[in-house]
């Protein structure tokens, strides 16, 4: 027992002397906190533009100060809890997109690296600059074909069988008249009013272009050579329309078509006329590696008779966009910037004059776009058919490209 005890005393011993050895050979890291970093200076915001509000996740705000870094990934810009995008930065601006949120009484928060505290601005507003369109049933109904005219009216061609409908939104609000223009085939696919103020537009099944007055509904209609997909008018009264055929078919106003381009092994998904050429979207199914799989085509319009120029490949979309996806849609705002729509992948993205593509509104744009058109004044209609379809409006702040069907605008 006495021996046991005596052991037990000598490694008590010695753990005490290990401690005193460790304690005084003190191996552990310097304190990292230093009681007299003040940090860098608390940014300032001295002006925001636009200064009361912006649109959610749409839009361009500029923040004017004091004490930001010129690294844009060094700041954080906050809307509440939420992040902002920040596209351009220096030391006294910071140029940010605003989450895609809504609200009446935001405090917009900015930090940037090294300083301890926000510059806080409150009761910021962020509001829609798309909002849905029209009261239609996202289960029951199956809205197509959009046309807007001089009146911002706006026309929906509704998929029913076996006889479809054009019903007429009416602005501002979008009040709704059921079966405006009673239409003579299930799928009012593609809508185009006309420089004598009719209705023409196509389904995409059968070989048919139908005319029905806007008035009355009074009917009218021609074969095509193919069916068609879309239509669009140029500046003479010529109707040109294209599909699956790989042709594009001159309409004139007596109903009366002949083939004007060839288009050979080209689904056309779209077709649009501006600054005197016929632009064309579509899906190439050939075995030919110069063309792409999808792309946009322009023929220029000769003379007043629709007679059409050679095609010009101006963008192979598919490997500008690394996408899969079908164009749908085409239209051009005042400024000539060139609008495309698609199934997937992309919403909607803007081709400019040095062949830059960009998507718009990405936070708030989502496929698949199925159809577009601009109405007379800043907006832009959509047709978005995913999940819980509906019609959309979007504040464009700009007007669309000059539309030659469309009387009075």
């Amino acid at each position: 027992m006495n021996l046991d005890r005596s052991k037990t005393t000598t490694i008590a011993y010695l753990v005490l002397i290990i401690f005193f050895i460790s304690c005084e050979d003190n191996q552990y890291p310097e304190d990292i906190w230093d009681p007299d970093d003040q940090g860098l200076p608390t940014p300032i915001i001295t002006s925001i533009d636009p200064p009361d509000s912006a649109f959610s996740g749409a839009d361009e705000i500029t923040i004017t100060g004091q004490y930001f870094n010129q690294d844009k990934t060094n700041n954080l810009v906050y809307f509440n809890s939420e992040l902002a995008e920040i596209l351009q930065a220096s030391e006294t601006v910071l140029v940010i997109s605003p989450p895609a949120i809504l609200g009446d009484s935001i405090t917009i928060k900015v930090a940037a690296v090294g300083s301890f505290l926000f510059a806080v601005y409150d009761n910021y507003k962020l509001v829609p600059r798309m909002i849905k369109y029209g009261e239609f049933d996202a289960i029951e109904e199956s809205a197509w074909g959009l046309e807007a005219d001089a009146d911002e009216n706006l026309y929906v061609g509704l998929s029913i069988f076996p006889e479809g409908s054009i019903d007429k939104l009416i602005p501002p609000s979008g009040d709704r008249i059921n079966d405006f223009i009673h239409a003579l085939l299930a799928t009012p696919l593609s809508l185009k009013i006309g420089p004598d103020s009719n209705m023409y537009y196509v389904d995409g099944a059968n070989p048919y272009i139908i005319r029905q007055e806007i008035s009355t509904g009074a009917p009218g209609y021609n074969t095509l050579p193919s069916v068609s997909i879309d239509l669009d008018f140029d500046q003479h009264g010529n109707l040109y329309c294209g599909g699956i055929g790989g042709e594009i078919y001159c309409v004139k106003s007596d109903m009366t078509n002949s083939t004007v381009a060839d288009y050979e092994g080209i689904s056309i998904k779209a077709l649009r006329v501006h600054d005197n050429q016929l632009y064309v979207a579509g899906n190439y199914s050939g075995d030919d590696p110069e063309l792409p799989d999808v792309g946009i085509w322009r023929n220029q319009i000769l003379s007043a008779d629709g007679e059409l120029g050679e095609k010009e490949l101006i963008l192979d979309w598919t490997t500008q966009t690394a996408s899969l996806s079908s164009i749908t849609g085409l239209t051009f705002d005042e400024n000539g910037l060139l609008y495309i729509s698609a199934d997937s992948d992309v919403g909607i993205a803007v081709l400019d004059a040095e062949g830059s593509l960009e998507p718009l509104y990405p936070k708030i744009i989502k496929p698949p776009i199925t159809k577009m058109t601009w109405g007379s004044s800043n907006y832009l209609y959509l047709n978005y058919r995913g999940d819980k379809r509906a019609i959309y409006r979007l504040d464009m702040g700009i007007t669309g490209a000059p539309y030659h069907g469309r009387p009075g605008s």
